[in-house]
């Protein structure tokens, strides 16, 4: 389940955003804070932003908060009758294209798509970095590689254990998988400090790859917000499948009769982290929330 934050301006956007809640986890916008205020908490947490109304309001509201296109939320616009969804800012990297369309097809819209690569269905070096989770190095060098593109011209690529070169433009896999196991109900902001008392979010910004966790978490809430804030996919197994990960882990007969499998977070990190994956971090326990870390160290691109 995406997570995306909604704000309307009349009653047919109320009504928009009803039908969103068919499909996502919709937060609307307390009525005891300032759209300004909302919408910069908005872009501090990364998440999806979705105006219903003018495009106008959108821009103007969100200008003071764009820094970074590897950075800034997803920022989509809808109209207050759900015929159009335009995704105006981090379009690629943030996933405003993608979860456009998305919107589109389950509201029966009309996705509004700008970007030229899209319109002309040709590589886009972002989306592939984002794809397959890999740091972008120099964000200035993405014109350069997308004007190739749309030429037509072939792109000189080189491909190493440790990295990938399209046109000059380094891409460094990112190679932490977090695997996470918690209690019903525990807010984002308790399993981020338990997070950041093994890594800093500078780590975790340039190295964190996913969050792994069991299918029975997969809309708990709290942990999907955390998977968004790090911009990151958040991924989950059945217990059948982490019961089948071989090595030796500390298990817990409680969780074992609650999910099915003793050690939720060390198996799925490491079930994630794929071939010769390795545990670079064995569970850590607090609060009813669990902690363990895996490196992917097989690189497998999707292009």
């Amino acid at each position: 389940m995406i997570l995306i934050r909604a704000v309307y301006f009349t009653d047919n956007g109320n009504r928009i955003a009803d039908r969103l809640k068919e499909y996502f986890y919709v937060e609307g916008k307390p009525e005891d804070i300032s759209l300004a205020d909302w919408t910069k908490d908005t872009f501090e947490m990364h998440l999806p932003l979705i105006f219903i109304g003018s495009t106008g309001i959108a821009v103007r509201t969100i200008a003071p908060f764009v820094t970074s296109k590897l950075k800034d939320s997803p920022v989509i616009v809808i109209d207050e009758l759900g015929k159009n969804v335009i995704p105006i800012l981090s379009g690629h990297y943030g996933g405003a294209n993608e979860l456009a369309r998305l919107i589109a097809k389950n509201l029966g819209a009309n996705p509004v798509i700008t970007t030229a690569t899209d319109l002309n269905n040709v590589f886009a070096v972002d989306v592939f970095a984002k794809k397959n989770g890999l740091t972008i190095t120099d964000k200035s060098l993405i014109k350069q590689v997308s004007a190739k593109a749309l030429k037509g011209e072939n792109l000189d690529i080189k491909q190493t254990d440790d990295d990938i070169i399209i046109e000059g433009l380094r891409l460094i896999p990112k190679r932490l998988i977090l695997g996470i196991g918690c209690k019903k109900g525990k807010d984002f902001q308790e399993l981020k400090d338990l997070v950041n008392t093994v890594y800093s979010d500078e780590e975790l910004n340039e190295n964190l790859y996913a969050i792994a966790s069991i299918d029975v978490k997969a809309e708990e809430l709290g942990l999907i917000k955390l998977a968004e804030f790090y911009g990151v996919p958040f991924v989950t197994f059945s217990a059948e499948e982490l019961q089948l990960v071989e090595g030796e882990f500390e298990e817990s007969s409680f969780v074992k009769d609650k999910v099915g499998v003793g050690n939720v977070c060390e198996r799925s990190a490491l079930l994630l982290a794929g071939d010769e994956g390795l545990l670079v971090k064995n569970k850590v326990a607090k609060d009813g929330i669990t902690l363990a870390a895996a490196k992917r160290t097989k690189i497998y691109y999707v292009w």
